[in-house]
C-alpha cells in the first residue's frame, strides 16, 4: 500500500501563488525604496538585493532590511489569540519568502551581461522560484 501524502493540494497552490505574489510585491517596493533613494541621494546603484546594497551603499541596504522587516511585522498581530492562529500559515508563508527573497534576490547580480531582457528574466525567474520555495516550506 503507497503513503498519502499529507498536504493539501489545493492548500498548497494556493500557498505558492501568495507566496510568488508575496515575492514580486517585495520586488517592486524594494525597486522603489532604491529608485527614492537614489532621488535623494544620486550616487546610490539601483538594486533590488537588500544584501547586496549593504556592501555597495550601506545606508540603502539598511533602509531595505528596515522595510523588509515592517513587511514581515504585518503578519505578526499583537493582539488576539483567535487571530493570531488564523495568520499561522500567513506567517510561515512571509517568513519563508522574506528569508528567501534576502538569498535569491542576488541572483540577478550573479549573472552580468549588457542586456536588460536578462535582468529582468532573471529577475521574474528569482520571483517565481522563491514564491515556490516559500509556499512549499509554508506547507510543510
Amino acid at each position: 500500500m503507497r503513503a498519502t501524502s499529507k498536504i493539501n493540494p489545493r492548500a498548497l497552490s494556493w500557498n505558492v501563488g501568495a507566496g510568488i505574489g508575496y515575492s514580486f510585491i517585495l520586488t517592486i517596493i524594494m525597486a522603489l525604496s532604491s529608485l527614492i533613494l537614489k532621488g535623494f541621494y544620486p550616487p546610490f546603484q539601483f538594486s533590488i538585493a537588500p544584501v547586496k546594497s549593504l556592501i555597495v551603499s550601506p545606508v540603502e541596504g539598511v533602509v531595505q532590511l528596515l522595510i523588509l522587516l515592517v513587511l514581515l511585522a504585518f503578519v505578526f498581530p499583537t493582539r488576539g489569540e483567535i487571530i493570531s492562529k488564523e495568520l499561522k500559515n500567513v506567517r510561515k508563508l512571509a517568513i519563508f519568502v522574506v528569508v528567501g527573497y534576502l538569498i535569491l534576490s542576488l541572483l540577478p547580480y550573479a549573472i552580468t551581461t549588457g542586456y536588460i531582457q536578462t535582468y529582468v528574466g532573471l529577475v521574474i525567474a528569482f520571483n517565481i522560484i522563491n514564491g515556490v520555495v516559500g509556499g512549499v516550506g509554508s506547507s510543510l
